[in-house]
């Protein structure tokens, strides 16, 4: 499975365009599936429903997840392997499965895939990895989370280097990797990564809408006559929170003509750190998903996400489809869909005054606030997942044609 030459940053690596549209059997082996409570897990139910819809054949092996009916999302017809495993210690939101189960191998094989995905790159992906290996099938990989950007966070910036090697090593036995955006990709590149590909993201645009906003909703989350402030994430070290909360101080402080209130959705292992370190009277709603998280989103006037380490934020196109302007860190994928005075303003990283003067500007401007909130919804209605995820299986057809 040797990869292609390396392109250059900057240009997006062109798949061929192939002509069969036959059905694929795909096999995807991924560290995280639903139901727990992240972006690749949540990307990855997604990708496993449209396969599913369109005829594909697919078979899914992922971590036990440790909650009871876990299974309900899956739709009809899609096998999934299940592999015990382990908290990681430091993230225990993840689980580390147990790398080259029998059951998987014998399941994976039973099912004869065309195309293997390694979804994640670590035991899962391994796993995949020395399937595709003894059954001279050809795989392709994705890159979702920035691992060896996260370890610092965790006392572990000695190892991004040796995480970087381990992750070249992976992706360039692949047939093609896919990333989400085009900061991501020339990384990659330059950290020696190979036949790097754009798998970009949709955003479901009736689900997320302005016309989810509720008074009522407003009401729960703080005072509505203040310019509202949402975060959406996990509450984890790596996305940068004391930032927030800092910019958040400075800027409450210095508002005249209108009150500031700042809202956090989400949970995570970090949750009762990161409200020891909040300010008084933030609001915290812990996780919300379904119509509940669609008025939320609709129901405040500014998003703000002041994480350094994505290589997209899928939250980040949920708050344009529901009209919020977006005020972000100038670096990772935050750059692929926010753009400075269109659709939100881009603050330099990990500085908290230049997040201040950010907050400040959206909330004492209510006229730029507007504009913002309409270019912030016109720029989502142009990210469907259908285009999205067509790169993705062009790519699985082109693995199987060669």
């Amino acid at each position: 499975m040797g990869a292609a030459g390396r392109g250059t940053g900057g240009e997006r690596a062109a798949l061929p365009n192939p002509k069969s549209d036959l059905p694929v059997r795909i096999a995807l082996f991924a560290d995280t599936y639903v139901p727990q409570r992240n972006g690749v897990a949540l990307i990855l139910d997604r990708l496993v429903h449209h396969l599913a819809a369109q005829g594909h054949d697919v078979l899914v092996a992922a971590p036990e997840a440790g909650r009871a009916g876990d299974e309900a999302s899956v739709p009809p017809g899609v096998e999934l392997v299940r592999v015990p495993g382990l908290p990681l210690p430091r993230y225990p939101d993840l689980t580390l499965a147990a790398p080259f189960a029998k059951e998987v191998r014998s399941r994976t094989r039973a099912f004869d895939p065309d195309v293997i995905h390694l979804v994640t790159e670590y035991s899962m992906g391994l796993t995949g990895l020395m399937a595709a290996k003894s059954l001279r099938k050809p795989a392709v990989a994705s890159f979702h989370t920035n691992i060896p950007r996260y370890l610092p966070y965790y006392g572990f910036g000695w190892a991004s280097a040796l995480c970087w090697r381990y992750l070249r090593w992976f992706h360039n036995q692949c047939r093609r990797s896919f990333c989400p955006s085009e900061t991501t990709r020339a990384i990659l590149l330059d950290r020696g990564l190979t036949n790097v590909s754009i798998w970009g993201r949709g955003v479901d645009i009736e689900r997320f809408a302005p016309h989810y906003r509720s008074e009522h909703t407003r009401r729960g989350q703080g005072p509505p006559e203040a310019v509202q402030l949402l975060y959406v994430g996990r509450l984890t070290p790596e996305k940068d929170l004391p930032v927030l909360f800092e910019a958040y101080r400075r800027a409450s402080g210095r508002a005249t003509s209108t009150p500031v209130h700042l809202v956090l959705a989400g949970d995570g292992a970090y949750s009762t750190r990161m409200k020891a370190q909040a300010p008084p009277g933030v609001t915290f709603l812990g996780h919300l998903s379904g119509t509940a998280l669609s008025r939320t989103f609709a129901s405040a006037d500014c998003f703000v996400f002041p994480s350094r380490t994505e290589t997209l934020g899928n939250v980040v196109l949920e708050a344009l489809a529901s009209g919020l302007p977006v005020i972000g860190a100038a670096e990772g994928g935050t750059l692929e869909n926010v753009r400075d005075g269109l659709n939100g303003l881009l603050c330099t990283p990990g500085d908290a005054s230049s997040f201040a003067e950010g907050i400040l500007r959206v909330v004492e401007d209510a006229e730029l606030r507007a504009t913002l909130a309409s270019n912030a919804r016109a720029w989502a209605e142009q990210r469907t997942w259908d285009r999205a995820f067509q790169p993705l299986i062009d790519g699985y057809r082109e693995a199987t044609a060669r």
